[in-house]
């Protein structure tokens, strides 16, 4: 492997041996004198084009005027009362066949009349007009008649013979065009243009000029083809290209056709000025030689010529004498030896300028990025590319992250989509969090005093951890999170267990009937029948409101729940039909008997356990989570829902709905993060953690609890307890909502003084305005709530 040096070493080493430099002299003295020979016979070529265009162009406009003149002098022709004037038609052939580069002649009068004769001897107009075969000329006349205003095209051989005419309405008025109007300023000639001409889509010029005292303006139009021509005509060595163009850069006429703009810098160039010198310009990758100069011709104000040519066609001439002074480079050698270093450290400077710029980019510090002070223009060139990479990178990952938290909400709202009942907590939790933490970060009390976000990364970490801090969530059916009543798994069961009753509440009408016609004593039997109604009726309503969960399960309402249970039913189908695959294997191999089989009212099954599997408890444990695990997934014994003591959720179900925190940090720890992005998972994955370590799921302590973290955890808790769009319990007030947390705070479980600047900022109050019911938000006694809170045990 070849060993390392520097840039220096690496300059002189190569001009030694190849002699670069040497030969990189004399030639480069050698192409300066031909270079400048060259941009002087450049220029003088240029200079002589301008004066051939200038003369031709005035030669022409001498000639539209004296045909003006004429025309203007001899009105015995101008017949605007016919709809086919021949004597002004062949008046104006005439003139048009003797001048055979005028393209129309124009007669216009006070009314908005216009007559038109148009020279079609060019194959671009016939195509463009669509003349018939045989057409010479056309004949426009825009008049009125009675059916409104119309405009007729006559189509005539070379001997005014109409071969074909056509009409169309329109609305054209001669009085509104420019060469009209100008025409009745003035005696003499005006000339209008370049402009776009409407019916031939091609730019040129008009002459017009008013005749005597009716208004009646006489015009002579001239193509841009004639300029493109003459142009092309001064084109004196192969690549020359030569324009006609305005300020603004449009093209009036050409050598090259095709071209509406003309090369920038010579755009440029009339922007400063820069008028009749030649300069070099790169093009297309290839350097020309480039010249404008203001056109002086009558009537052509603010119009320009440019010039350019390939430098490599003009320099031709003189590259064979470079060769020759190739043999003086061994000289040169020798004296250029101080220069080599000179020249090292011209370029080694900017290098490691650019060197720390990059850095500047490496540490993202991308508005610090600046260019680069060199006259050497491919370091100005890396320098500028250095800087625009830098604002490319910028603006890449502000995309990028804007696409994250896009990806991010996304997943927040799907997941408050899978329950109408969570609905909009993962979007209100961001929001109530970045108020606190923005507070936090501005207060100067207390634990904030010494508490900042690093910078705007760091907060945009934490915004981003509390939209993703119920993103496990995305794991826990929605049968769990939605669970409202004991029984009820994707639906209430307690159908189930009513339709028993009926079924037994049948079997007493029955079985009283049946000992009706054995002969017993009716009287007895309906006392019998009516007391087997009550207790159907008696134990149904409490299974009913037990399967509510809304009061604490005393141990003899257990009991009674057992009893009811024993109570037998006949069933006369086998269970075992019409069910899934994974229903039939936690059935018992042996079944229960062929029907009719009596079966309890209320029973724990075999098949309402549903195993654990694919649980690894060992890497559970080594990822520090401290969860109790229960033994099944789910257990949907009826008796052992009914007898869950508080709430819904049995002990496998409230596992699961923990184990979403346990989802969210392991999803979450698996994502590659940018730099300042890395705490995403702990402020998304703590939120449920309290400071007594009590919480879950790894049963973290104050000391391994952040501020952020505690912010997250209050907004949490407060959005939930508020929220109210949870079917298992009873939306809270303001007040009552915050005396809960008041006695959170008090037994250790959220932070102390995150909940105080959350009472005193007005946080709770401002957030309650935007999301809470009206007849929520009631009167809040802060300081009694902090009093509450400061009590201790």
């Amino acid at each position: 492997m070849f060993g390392r040096i520097t840039i220096r070493t690496t300059i002189l080493t190569n001009m030694l041996l190849v002699l670069f430099l040497v030969a990189g002299s004399l030639l480069a003295l050698q192409y300066r004198f031909s270079f400048r020979m060259a941009s002087e016979a450049t220029q003088k070529s240029f200079s002589e084009s301008a004066l051939g265009i200038t003369l031709r162009l005035k030669e022409r406009d001498r000639l539209a005027r004296s045909i003006l003149h004429e025309l203007a002098y001899d009105r015995s022709f101008i017949r605007l009362h016919t709809p086919f004037p021949h004597e002004t038609i062949r008046r104006f052939t005439y003139t048009m066949k003797h001048f055979p580069k005028i393209y129309a002649i124009n007669l216009g009068n006070p009314f908005g009349d216009l007559f038109e004769v148009v020279n079609v001897n060019r194959p671009d107009l016939r195509e463009i007009y669509r003349t018939p075969p045989r057409t010479r000329w056309i004949a426009v006349h825009i008049h009125d008649t009675s059916k409104g205003r119309v405009k007729r095209y006559d189509f005539l051989d070379e001997d005014l013979k109409r071969i074909f005419s056509r009409s169309e309405s329109t609305d054209f008025d001669v009085t509104t065009r420019a060469w009209y109007l100008e025409a009745l300023k003035n005696d003499g000639v005006c000339r209008i243009g370049p402009y776009r001409f409407e019916n031939l889509g091609k730019r040129g010029i008009t002459y017009s000029k008013s005749v005597g005292d009716s208004h009646t303006v006489i015009a002579v139009d001239l193509t841009s083809t004639e300029l493109d021509e003459l142009f092309a005509e001064q084109v004196f060595v192969s690549g020359a290209r030569i324009f006609m163009f305005d300020r603004n850069g449009s093209v009036v006429a050409s050598s090259h056709t095709g071209i509406g703009k003309v090369e920038r810098p010579m755009r440029e160039a009339v922007e400063r000025g820069r008028m009749d010198s030649v300069f070099v310009t790169k093009v297309d990758g290839s350097e020309r030689f480039t010249m404008v100069t203001e056109f002086s011709g009558e009537g052509e104000a603010g119009s320009y010529l440019g010039f350019s040519v390939p430098v490599e066609t003009m320099m031709a001439p003189y590259i064979r004498d470079i060769y020759y002074a190739f043999g003086v480079a061994f000289a040169v050698l020798i004296l250029s030896l101080p220069f080599v270093f000179f020249t090292a450290s011209r370029i080694v400077g900017p290098i490691k300028a650019l060197m720390r710029e990059n850095g500047k980019i490496k540490a993202r510090r991308y508005d610090d990025v600046k260019p680069v002070r060199t006259r050497i223009v491919e370091m100005v060139e890396l320098s500028d590319s250095l800087v625009s990479m830098s604002k490319s990178i910028r603006n890449y990952e502000e995309t990028l992250k804007r696409m994250i938290r896009s990806f991010i909400e996304m997943i927040a709202e799907a997941i408050d989509a899978k329950s109408p009942y969570t609905g909009g907590h993962c979007r209100r939790v961001p929001v109530l969090a970045r108020m606190l933490a923005k507070a936090a970060n501005d207060s100067e009390e207390g634990a904030f005093r010494n508490f900042r976000f690093e910078d705007d990364e760091a907060f945009e970490a934490f915004e981003l951890g509390t939209w993703l801090h119920d993103c496990g969530k995305i794991t826990t059916p929605e049968f769990v999170v939605d669970k409202a009543t004991k029984l009820e798994t994707i639906y209430n069961r307690i159908h189930e267990i009513r339709t028993r009753f009926e079924v037994i509440w049948r079997d007493v009408e029955i079985e009283f009937y049946r000992r009706v016609l054995d002969g017993e004593d009716r009287e007895s039997l309906e006392r019998w029948r009516e007391e087997e109604r009550k207790r159907l009726r008696e134990d149904f309503a409490f299974i009913a409101a037990c399967n509510e969960g809304r009061e604490f399960m005393r141990e003899e309402e257990k009991r009674r729940i057992r009893a009811i249970a024993e109570r037998k039913w006949t069933r006369y189908f086998d269970d075992r039909l019409g069910l899934s695959e994974a229903e039939r294997r936690r059935y018992p191999r042996e079944g229960r008997g062929d029907p009719p089989v009596e079966e309890s009212l209320l029973a724990d099954r075999i098949e309402h356990i549903v195993p654990r599997s694919g649980f690894d408890s060992e890497e559970y444990e080594k990822d520090g989570f401290r969860l109790r695990i229960p033994e099944h997934l789910y257990n949907f014994g009826e008796i052992y829902n009914l007898c869950i003591e508080k709430g819904t959720l049995t002990e496998e179900e409230r596992f699961k709905i923990e184990e979403h925190v346990v989802m969210t940090i392991r999803m979450l720890e698996k994502l590659p993060y940018p730099p300042g992005m890395e705490r995403i998972s702990e402020y998304a994955g703590t939120h449920h953690e309290t400071l007594d370590g009590t919480g879950y799921p790894r049963g973290l302590t104050a000391e391994h609890l952040s501020i952020p973290a505690r912010i997250v955890a209050i907004a949490d808790i407060f959005e939930a307890l508020t929220a109210s769009d949870r079917p298992y319990k009873k939306r809270k007030t303001l007040s009552e909502s915050l005396r809960i947390m008041g006695y959170m705070v008090r037994e250790g479980h959220l932070d102390r003084e995150v909940f105080t600047l959350f009472l005193k900022t007005g946080i709770y109050e401002e957030y309650a305005k935007k999301y809470l019911e009206a007849d929520q938000i009631d009167e809040v006694d802060i300081d009694g709530v902090l009093k509450e809170s400061t009590i201790t045990r």
